[in-house]
């Protein structure tokens, strides 16, 4: 028997096994009219996270932000990944999955364009993954009566390749060599602390290793900045030069170039980490200040 020690939200609860194992369950009325100390009604519970490391309570975070119908798109996904293709999806990588998703629907609703420049790259590189990853849009699109677009399931790709799927064994020391010293960058260029611990960062580390699974493959595409971005770029000059000197390691890291429009993505990711930080900075009048950047995201 699963019992409730924390009620996020109607559909989100946190639990303990008999064995005093920690759980997140995520299902329709899950926490709806019951409390804590009560036993978990199983018969709602329509996906289970078992979330470790240092990443946890940004992973915490991250499903308390991605709304319900999201995540039980998600759900489907990694439903149909373990019963056609033999994939156990773990519980980190379905969460920045739909977190992802949730990302990109809200992009498409703001009507934001952010296209997969490595869409064809990912397809003629990985393309049993990318097979794979039509078939989740297919899902996807049932559940939510949303189409995303082709990019997507280039995204949905890289996290499949991120999930352990295909990769040679020095990936995950290279990988985290190039995080730590990132994380260096950031903390000198722009003194915020990147540990993967709140939403931001965790979005942040995520996209990271997508940029160093792009390079490793030495595989590059060039496009253009239309005028939105070009405009973010000069609101936020501080933060693009952070982008800019992440992209000169990567550079002479992996010998195969950033372009500019992966700087942009930079450029957001950062955004979203320095206006994280001042809103927390503003909710404890005690914290130190060491804000250098003076941009802001256009509304």
């Amino acid at each position: 028997m699963r019992t409730i020690t924390k009620i996020f939200n109607n559909n989100i609860v946190n639990a303990v096994d008999a064995d005093g194992e920690d759980v997140i369950l995520v299902g329709a009325g899950v926490g709806y009219l019951t409390s804590k100390g009560r036993p978990v009604d199983e018969s709602r519970v329509e996906r289970e996270f078992h979330l470790t490391g240092v990443g946890k309570s940004g992973a915490f975070r991250v499903l308390l932000e991605v709304p319900y119908p999201v995540l039980r798109a998600t759900s489907r996904v990694s439903e149909l990944l373990a019963r056609t293709y033999g994939i156990q999806l773990p519980s980190n990588v379905e969460v920045g999955l739909a977190d992802h998703l949730a990302q990109s629907i809200r992009r498409m609703d703001d009507g934001i364009p952010l296209y997969n420049s490595m869409l064809w790259e990912t397809k003629m590189t990985y393309p049993s993954e990318f097979a794979i990853a039509l078939h989740a849009l297919d899902v996807i699109h049932a559940e939510l009566g949303r189409k995303l677009p082709l990019d997507e399931a280039g995204f949905i790709t890289l996290h499949l390749v991120n999930a352990g799927l295909v990769g040679d064994p020095g990936r995950a020391m290279t990988l985290g060599t190039t995080i730590r010293s990132i994380i260096e960058i950031v903390r000198d260029d722009l003194g915020i602390d990147v540990d993967g611990s709140t939403t931001a960062s965790a979005r942040f580390l995520t996209h990271i290793k997508f940029v160093v699974q792009r390079l490793t493959r030495h595989r590059v595409h060039h496009g253009a900045a239309d005028e939105y971005y070009t405009a973010l770029i000069a609101e936020n000059a501080d933060l693009y030069a952070c982008a800019e000197r992440i992209g000169t390691y990567l550079d002479a890291s992996f010998d195969a170039g950033v372009t500019d429009e992966e700087k942009i993505y930079l450029l957001l990711h950062l955004i979203t980490l320095r206006d994280e930080q001042r809103r927390e900075r503003a909710s404890d009048p005690t914290a130190p200040s060491n804000d250098s950047t003076e941009g802001s995201h256009p509304s």
